[in-house]
């Protein structure tokens, strides 16, 4: 499991994979170099030889299945000047990430590459309307003019949604960016300088959100309410004051996640949808995003579903 310790998620795997029977070890990825050695020579059938690791040795032949869980950047040495820090750092990446990548392995939700592919919001949205799903009409546009024009064409207003969810602030720490409402006379010229996704908003209809684990194999849900305005429209802002309940996913909606995972080559992904009275709207999947306290809050057997995936090819 390449996650740090403290992962919810990786812990709630790592616990079925054991009652299981199923020997597992973890591999935070910041621990190389400083705690963690890499000793390989290419062989015939791959790279042979042993990953040292603070939680004991790997063998890259003896790895069947990987969950790749928001595993943290490598780490360089310390004394290494800025320039040399980068240099080190992506010799990391290329070395020991390259080795990882080229494991014989069944990668859940996917490996390195097809989960930075798959976290392009872009991508996302269109694969989901080819798979089947509803999506709410959505612009991407540096183009204030256009960006004008759509956010005054939705009936029931549009909301502002950043492509990642974090800016990282001047002070170097990282920080959300909710879902905003915004207006047509409120958009400047500043859209000009970079890509803006901006989309109907649905709060007004919503009955509730949902986080939706699906992976090769099956898909369960869990219903996210909130009575809060700001928090109806994005859930992350009231965390506190939040229900949940364990949600039954339509068929449809079902299929087009078999078929969206297909799509991208994923074996597992994190679907958000917007429920309303008439339909379930997609708004993103995003490959490594947590479920690990819905399953505490509900009883889900989320973390079932990864364990099974990961057990298919073992």
């Amino acid at each position: 499991m390449l996650a740090e310790r403290d992962d919810g998620e990786a812990n709630l795997v790592g616990r079925r994979l054991s009652a299981r029977g199923v020997e597992t070890l973890r591999f935070d990825t910041a621990w190389f170099p400083h705690r963690a050695r890499l000793a390989v020579e290419l062989g015939p059938s791959g790279w042979e030889g042993t990953i040292h690791t603070p939680e004991g040795p790997i063998d890259p032949a003896d790895i069947g299945a990987v969950y790749y869980r928001q595993p943290r950047p490598f780490e360089p040495a310390a004394g290494l000047s800025e320039a040399e820090a980068r240099f080190a750092s992506t010799e990391a990446r290329f070395g020991l990430g390259g080795v990882l990548a080229s494991l014989d392995a069944h990668w859940v939700p996917g490996t390195p590459g097809q989960v930075a592919d798959a976290e392009y919001k872009p991508l996302q949205l269109a694969t989901a309307a080819r798979c089947g799903l509803s999506v709410p009409p959505t612009t991407v546009t540096n183009d204030p003019a256009a960006a004008r024009a759509f956010t005054a064409e939705q009936e029931d207003g549009a909301v502002y949604k950043a492509l990642v969810h974090k800016l990282i602030a001047d002070s170097g720490e990282p920080r959300l960016i909710y879902t905003s409402p915004v207006a047509p006379e409120e958009i400047d010229e500043g859209v000009a300088a970079t890509a803006h996704q901006f989309q109907a908003d649905l709060t007004g209809k919503k009955a509730a959100d949902a986080r939706l684990l699906a992976t090769r194999r099956g898909c369960a849900a869990v219903a996210i309410r909130a009575e809060h305005p700001e928090a109806r429209r994005d859930f992350r802002l009231d965390y506190a004051a939040l229900d949940y309940a364990p949600i039954e996913v339509p068929a449809r909606v079902a299929e087009g996640c078999t078929r969206y995972l297909s799509v991208l080559g994923l074996a597992a992904g994190v679907f958000d949808f917007c429920v309303t009275d008439l339909d379930w709207f997609f708004l993103e999947c995003g490959p490594g995003a947590q479920w690990g306290w819905l399953q505490e809050a509900t009883g889900v057997a989320l973390s079932d579903l990864i364990a099974e995936e990961l057990m298919a090819s073992l």
